[in-house]
């Protein structure tokens, strides 16, 4: 036990304060993430809604979240990150309120569409300080504490989630608008003085020797652009676990408790081992291990076909998981190693935009394949879209190597 005691202390030490204090603001907001896994269940009880259906509405949030990743990364490098998350986060929490007075289709649905764009506001923001809060040798390191904290808060809020719409819907609302505003308050209170100043590059990651010459705007960086289509593919596999799962679980016998359970299953997995791979791989070059991730991602919806119910499920949400801690901290990573530093907000909210882009038709497209064809339809499709992904990566991680040695 002594080695593996020692890997997680080395895992989680030499961050400064300043970097736990910011992660602890996103564990806070994430405390709350009950809205968005549970909107299609809440669409189907309160408005009778069909799964292609409600998949059209979620994915009207994430028309709002393209929209608010894009503003957030163009405010946060004008305005500052933490000012930007407070904003954010405070009007998320009045949002939400708001919401709990919703009793028709005519004013949900494009309240639906302003949450998404105030809730991914504040994702660049978040990004963009912690990386900013240390030298960029340690930016690696800080971001997977960033999505420790993340995954953390994630494992609480749909787990309560699921006990807490059993007696009401209303109160996921509640719920997360209070712990948006606790979120708000707490880097309202306890960052007001700080003034985040980019490092300087000390020499530790070649990217940072070339991240000043590249374009100031994301979506002129081919590389960047490039890597985006990739996890696009990625991600339309690896959202369904949220975005149609829940359906398909709850049309399954399961209950919404024992699905917020097979949800925290893979948060809970990676904030016990995300921290100590990443640093574990801290010396490896990030583009091999996401390949691999993507592929991993795709594979582990293939285990909800195998006939051994809530086992299956909690193995394929395990796989899953392995994929992501390979996949999404190495890349996001290498994002913030490329981005410039006068850009540094711009190339988080673009990075944020892929996100909800794929959140836009990951439920459109997953409802459609679950209503027409079956969740075997559905898991398989995830698997091809995940190889896809992965094989776009390693492309890319190829051309990469061919750059460096040119």
């Amino acid at each position: 036990m002594r080695p593996v005691l020692g890997l997680y202390r080395d895992a989680f030490g030499g961050l400064p304060r300043l970097t736990w204090l910011l992660c602890a603001a996103a564990f806070l907001n994430r405390c709350g993430s009950m809205v968005v896994p549970f909107l299609g269940p809440y669409l189907k009880a309160k408005f009778g809604m069909a799964a292609d259906q409600a998949g059209l509405v979620v994915s009207l949030y994430g028309v709002g979240a393209i929209l608010g990743s894009w503003l957030g990364g163009a405010l946060t490098d004008r305005i500052g990150p933490v000012r930007l998350q407070v904003g954010a986060l405070a009007a998320s929490a009045v949002w939400m309120l708001l919401m709990t007075q919703c009793g028709a289709l005519a004013t949900l649905v494009p309240a639906v569409f302003v949450l998404g764009l105030l809730n991914d506001a504040f994702r660049p923001g978040s990004n963009t300080a912690v990386a900013q809060s240390v030298p960029p040798h340690l930016r690696r390191k800080a971001l997977s504490l960033n999505r420790f904290a993340l995954n953390l808060g994630w494992a609480c809020g749909p787990t309560i989630g699921g006990y807490l719409i059993e007696l009401d819907f209303v109160w996921m609302f509640v719920a997360d608008g209070l712990t948006c505003a606790l979120a708000a308050l707490w880097l309202a209170q306890v960052l007001r003085q700080w003034s985040p100043v980019a490092a300087e590059p000390d020499g530790a990651a070649a990217e940072d020797v070339v991240a000043a010459a590249r374009p100031a705007s994301p979506w002129r960086d081919g590389h960047f652009v490039r890597l985006m289509v990739a996890n696009t593919f990625v991600l339309l596999a690896f959202m369904q676990y949220f975005a149609t799962g829940t359906r398909v679980f709850v049309d399954q016998g399961w209950g919404e408790a024992a699905v917020g359970w097979f949800l925290a299953v893979n948060p809970i997995l990676i904030t016990l081992f995300e921290m100590p791979v990443v640093h574990a791989m801290r010396a490896r070059r990030p583009l091999p291990a996401v390949a691999l991730g993507a592929l991993v991602i795709g594979l582990g919806y293939l285990c909800f076909l195998l006939p051994w119910g809530g086992p299956a499920i909690v193995l394929g949400m395990a796989i899953v998981a392995g994929g992501e801690l390979l996949q999404m901290p190495m890349l996001g990573a290498h994002v913030n190693d490329i981005a410039p530093d006068r850009a540094r907000g711009a190339y988080n909210g673009a990075y944020g935009v892929n996100f909800t882009f794929a959140l836009v038709f990951a439920p459109a497209l997953g409802g459609f394949v679950y209503e027409r064809m079956g969740a075997d339809a559905l898991w398989w499709s995830c698997a091809v879209l995940g190889s896809i992904g992965a094989l776009l990566f390693a492309a890319e991680a190829a051309r990469a190597r061919r750059s460096a040695a040119a």
